[in-house]
């Protein structure tokens, strides 16, 4: 089993672009992974090339990967003793529920109890004098994301969407993260693994009018690292 930490990252990018969209701190992030394969090397982005699963059949349960301190785990899901001696691995491709619950804002809007978004459509906000609630927001649907990510819509990944799109049919999405550096599997040896997240601006608001639809879930920084 390996372990999923918290700890700040540097590099970031959004779900979802759109005019007017901010972005802030969640201290709830709550994700729901359903899959998780290695990629040997010759992937890329838009391509894991032949995926090897090392993930268990069932999911990791909800993680709140906001409410751990740097270098504390967050969960344990997967085993790398699926994957082949002798191979070397550059990408990691995560297959996760659309649907997150978040707690959190962009510093105008924040996120509001009973207001939970849907795979079709964002959450409804509220000024952030009121103070963030805990509620459920989602990966928007969009099609102008970045080829590393794709929606499913199932939580294997068994039919996905074209590469930089979310359809609102679509209730997971696929995310493909380079590891901080190639990694071979040696006999005898099962590296540590670790995923890191940051979700310092993993909140979004697509818009200053709080109380419209404008919530939805922004993409946290990932570095995967095996050692």
């Amino acid at each position: 089993m390996f372990k999923f930490f918290l700890k700040s990252l540097i590099i970031f990018s959004l779900f979802y672009s759109v005019s007017h969209a901010g972005t802030g701190a969640a201290t709830e992030y709550k994700v729901t992974m359903t899959k998780l394969e290695l990629c040997e090397t010759g992937s890329a982005t838009d391509n894991c090339l032949n995926p090897v699963t090392i993930s268990p059949s069932s999911d990791s349960g909800a993680v709140d990967i906001a409410a751990v301190d740097a270098g504390v785990a967050a969960a344990s899901y997967g085993n790398l003793n699926t994957a082949t001696v002798g191979t070397t691995y550059t990408y990691m491709q995560i297959t996760m529920s659309r649907a997150m619950t978040i707690t959190g804002g962009d510093g105008t809007c924040v996120t509001k109890s009973g207001a939970s978004g849907s795979v079709s459509a964002s959450a409804v906000g509220q000024a952030a004098a009121a103070g963030a609630d805990s509620t459920t927001l989602f990966v928007p649907v969009s099609s102008t994301l970045g080829d590393h990510i794709n929606g499913a819509d199932d939580s294997l990944g068994a039919s996905v969407t074209a590469d930089g799109n979310i359809d609102n049919n679509d209730t997971h999405f696929q995310f493909r993260q380079v590891l901080s550096k190639p990694a071979t599997l040696k006999a005898g040896r099962i590296p540590n693994v670790t995923i890191a997240f940051d979700v310092s601006n993993a909140v979004g608001a697509a818009s200053t009018t709080c109380t419209n639809a404008i919530m939805f879930a922004a993409e946290p920084s990932i570095t995967i690292t095996l050692d």
